[in-house]
């Protein structure tokens, strides 16, 4: 069971899985690299002017705070990106109110906040099978194609963020979309996007055939 989030004294429902951390940069803090985020969101939106430059994730009223909880509860689509958009520009605004629409939309009553049927966030989905196609090969795939070098190690997944977002902004609609797809199947899977700026193919061969403890 996925239990709500306690923060402060008050209880969110937990992201959908297939955020991944793109929820906790959104949620709970906002760091240098959140240019992976914003790439994600401007295509799955379809607002290519959309921009997170000025967003803090500790700015967020607790109204904000409460509706973007409810947003994230769902999995990623252009409608909750959409409104992850509104919230974070109002953000950027400086404004401390949520939009009423998107609060009739999406805000849940509190008895539901607590809700059984969400996979718990970053759990291995249940639903795989030996013949099923690895999480991880479509990923792969593409970041080869890319020249993107990529290590794997544990249930986490090391790329340079910068050169992630740069690929998720590409002109090639397809290979977007495609390259997006991915990242939510590794969400969905229980792998974690990590941060390696600089990886060199060879750092990510060692890194992958012989990880550090702890890496």
């Amino acid at each position: 069971m996925a239990d709500a989030r306690n923060i402060d004294g008050t209880l969110y429902p937990p992201a959908h899985p297939e955020w991944g951390g793109f929820a906790e940069e959104l949620f709970h803090y906002t760091s240098r690299y959140y240019c992976t985020t914003e790439a994600f969101l401007r295509g799955l939106s379809a607002d290519e002017a959309f921009s997170m430059h000025g967003y803090r994730a500790d700015r967020l009223s607790d109204s904000q705070r409460a509706l973007l909880a409810d947003v994230l509860a769902n999995p990623p689509g252009k409608d909750t990106a959409r409104a992850i958009v509104e919230i974070v520009g109002a953000v950027v605004a400086g404004s401390a109110e949520a939009n009423t629409g998107l609060l009739a939309r999406f805000a849940m009553p509190e008895t539901d906040v607590r809700r059984t049927h969400l996979v718990e966030h970053h759990a291995p989905h249940a639903d795989a099978t030996d013949d099923a196609v690895d999480p991880l090969d479509p990923f792969l795939s593409l970041s080869e194609r890319l020249l993107m070098p990529v290590a794997v190690h544990d249930r986490h997944v090391e790329v340079s963020m910068h050169d992630l977002a740069r690929h998720l902004d590409t002109l090639n609609t397809t290979l977007r979309t495609n390259l997006r797809n991915a990242i939510v199947e590794l969400h969905r899977a229980g792998y974690l996007l990590r941060n390696h700026p600089h990886l060199t193919h060879a750092e990510a061969e060692v890194i992958t055939q012989d990880p550090k403890p702890g890496g």
